[in-house]
């Protein structure tokens, strides 16, 4: 299976600071000469960009501060934005080159930096012992890999989406929770049979037939191909309309709630209808749980959320990772001392106690099993990271998301999906022009 399961803005000419590694490359060799392989002096000037709120950027300061504290003459110049705007610029800086050297990433968008060749390989930096891999697995490492086999990013955090469920009303509809290993038939049994009890202006699950990583979490339990060696559409229309039918199904019976309802639905799974306890259950994202669920505590009733892996099928689970971690660009001047702060960033035990696995599951499985010790990690939390070591034990799939993913994939398949809610196009026409349109945009 050839899986690895993948926008425009404001200049930026404040990165062409002299010796802060934001210095123009014109050709795609690897800027930085000496110490491609990491080694070398670990001083001087990086520039690190990431993306995330006041929370997360406060503990990406702080294990910024500490690397400074341990490595005399070193300053970090630090950037950050939220997660739209800040690849809006970084693909900006792309095109001019001008990179910061220590840029964050995500499997979904890390080979649209590929295909520009804008990306230093890690491999040599690994070899040398500059950076280390050995405590993280080898599924998550695999991750931050290009088409060419190469890693290109070494990811330091471990996202999944989950299954979540409101326990009260699944115990109020007398249902319980789906069995261990649960097949995508039988959840949505379950979402049926609850149905019918749950409390006035209370649906199963939302209308999500256009969700694209619930749409990849069928496929791989399925044991289908997502991607091609091109990057095209690797699946049939035919189990594309199966998988839309399935939601029609839930639809049209009102298990599931209806397109103008959920047009309705805040940003942010934190805020969205399964945290004011309008749904018995929807796809999450694994380190929503204590977030939505402090959502949910605000609407009385003591209603309980919990998470579960996604379903399975004839090839096992339909979990797959999306991890975030860092890159170093090709045009800049300070491989060393960017290998080093990397390596510390997801190796460093005390590093990982600052960051507290804020954006995923900390890969490094000491550093994770540390925080899995303390006797002070709340309950919620512990369930994230639990869930995540759970799902990794079971080595998902890898998936290798092509270019041009996440803005033409996934727009287009929500978008598709919409036109059959709404009435505007039959299950089988909507796959016909998802598959036109988006396998004129991805790959190239």
């Amino acid at each position: 299976m050839r899986t690895r399961l993948g926008t425009t803005a404001l200049a930026c000419a404040a990165l062409l600071v002299a010796g802060c590694n934001g210095t123009s490359v014109t050709d795609d060799s690897a800027g930085g000469g000496e110490g491609q392989d990491g080694k070398g002096e670990i001083t001087g000037k990086l520039q690190l960009t990431f993306w995330g709120g006041a929370n997360r950027a406060a503990k990406t300061n702080a294990v910024a501060d500490m690397f400074v504290k341990e490595h005399a003459g070193v300053t970090i110049d630090r950037q950050n934005a939220d997660f739209g705007n800040y690849f809006n610029k970084l693909n900006i800086q792309a095109s001019s080159k001008t990179l910061p050297c220590v840029m964050q990433l995500q499997g979904r968008q890390l080979n649209d930096y590929t295909k520009r060749k804008v990306l230093l390989p890690l491999d040599p930096m690994i070899e040398s012992g500059a950076i280390k891999i050995d405590d993280i697995p080898k599924e998550v490492v695999d991750t931050g890999r290009g088409p060419d086999g190469k890693l290109y990013f070494l990811p330091y955090g471990a996202a999944y989406d989950a299954v979540g469920v409101n326990e009260t009303l699944a115990t109020q509809a007398g249902v319980g929770l789906p069995p261990d290993n649960y097949t995508w038939a039988q959840y949505t049994d379950w979402m049926t049979r609850a149905s019918a009890k749950l409390p006035k202006g209370t649906f199963a699950a939302g209308s999500r037939g256009g969700l694209p990583n619930f749409f990849i979490a069928y496929q791989l339990a399925n044991g289908k191909q997502l991607f091609t060696e091109d990057g095209k559409l690797g699946f049939t229309k035919e189990s594309l309309v199966e998988y839309w039918t399935m939601w029609e199904k839930l639809r049209k019976a009102g298990t599931s709630m209806g397109a103008d309802a959920q047009a309705d639905e805040p940003e942010g799974a934190e805020q969205g209808f399964i945290a004011q306890g309008r749904l018995l259950t929807d796809s999450i994202p694994g380190n929503a749980l204590t977030p939505a669920s402090g959502t949910l505590a605000t609407k009385g009733g003591g209603q309980k959320l919990t998470t579960l892996p996604m379903p399975s099928g004839p090839s096992g689970g339909g979990n797959a990772m999306f991890t975030s971690g860092f890159a170093i660009p090709t045009n800049c001047d300070n491989v060393p001392t960017a290998a080093a702060f990397i390596d510390f960033f997801t190796n460093d035990p005390e590093a990982g106690a600052l960051f507290k696995s804020d954006n995923g599951a900390a890969t490094n499985q000491k550093v994770l099993q540390a925080q899995l010790d303390d006797p002070e990690l709340p309950e919620l939390k512990k369930r994230e990271l639990a869930l995540y070591q759970q799902i990794v034990a079971k080595k998902p799939p890898t998936i290798l998301y092509p270019p041009g993913y996440q803005a033409t994939f996934e727009s287009t398949f929500t978008r598709s999906y919409e036109e059959i809610a709404f009435g505007k196009k039959t299950v089988e026409q909507a796959a016909e022009s998802f598959f036109t349109e988006a396998n004129a945009g991805l790959g190239g």
